[in-house]
């Protein structure tokens, strides 16, 4: 969460991998945030980079960051950390951490009640792309979202993340 010189942001704009997440680095490096959704968290190298690229509003001291993931129990062939692993990494990292175990049926309405609205939504998998308001993830986002909330998802674990206009309900909804 250190401010980058220029020779930086010119890595993590055009030159850094993984590919698939350049979009979502530019976001990070332009856009100040206080809160960051990640539904997904893997292996972690995801929430190394967004520690390292975040930039903060003048109004917030940290970052919240919220992580659903299967952890221990991910059945999905790729590298999780376990639960204590990532709390270890997070608080590593300086985050002010809240990870949520579980599958998303179970874990988003504890997200939504108790967490509420981020800045940023990180969505690896299971996402319906046509229809976003469908499924796990998308019966919740008029809980984990609000106005200006910035969605990245993709449809498939690992894919390439695309930023997702939010539905226009969105902004008929009670703010959380």
């Amino acid at each position: 969460m250190s401010r980058l010189n220029w020779i930086q942001r010119f890595y993590w704009n055009h030159l850094s991998k993984p590919v698939a997440e350049r979009e979502l680095v530019r976001t990070l490096l332009a856009s100040p945030l206080a809160s960051v959704l990640e539904i997904g968290v893997g292996s972690g190298e995801r929430m190394k980079r967004i520690s390292q690229l975040v930039q903060l509003p003048s109004t917030a001291t940290h970052l919240r960051y919220v992580g659903v993931d299967g952890f221990e129990s991910a059945n999905d062939g790729r590298p999780h950390l376990t639960l204590k692993q990532a709390h270890q990494q997070a608080s590593h990292l300086g985050l002010k951490a809240h990870l949520i175990p579980g599958d998303l049926t179970t874990a988003m309405p504890r997200v939504a009640y108790k967490i509420g609205a981020s800045d940023l939504v990180i969505v690896d998998g299971d996402f319906d792309m046509a229809n976003p308001l469908s499924g796990p993830v998308g019966h919740w986002l008029r809980h984990i979202t609000h106005d200006q909330t910035i969605l990245f998802a993709t449809s498939q674990t690992g894919g390439v993340l695309t930023r997702v206009a939010l539905p226009q309900e969105n902004s008929q909804r009670v703010a959380a």
